[in-house]
């Protein structure tokens, strides 16, 4: 029993090893480093409607999870930190070039709403 035990045990810990070496292998790619971008574009939106605001962030989100690459099916994005930077950072730079104070108050809302900071 005890023997199973500590083979479950290490078998845990190498896996969480593999996944910790897999996120920092991962492609560490930042958002300023990425080539490939995507226009994102929103003139049927009214940026004074907080209905619109809200889509125009969903579209960005959208395409900041595009060119972040498609996340690890086995593990959550909390546990690619890597990805996660990338997706957080591309937001936080298409909401700054939008330039638009509702849809900036929007984006901090989401930061502070976000289970992972």
């Amino acid at each position: 029993m005890h023997t199973m035990k500590r083979i479950l045990i290490s078998a845990l810990i190498a896996g969480l090893v593999c996944a910790g070496e897999a996120a920092l292998f991962a492609a560490a790619t930042s958002a300023a480093e990425l080539t490939e971008s995507v226009t994102v574009r929103f003139t049927d939106l009214n940026l004074d409607r907080p209905h619109d605001v809200a889509r125009l962030y969903y579209r960005i989100r959208g395409a900041a999870q595009s060119i972040c690459g498609e996340p690890d099916p086995v593990f959550a994005d909390w546990a690619n930190p890597v990805r996660q930077h990338c997706v957080s950072d591309a937001i936080a730079r298409a909401v700054a070039q939008v330039d638009r104070p509702a849809l900036s108050a929007y984006h901090q809302r989401q930061v502070r709403l976000s289970p992972v900071a």
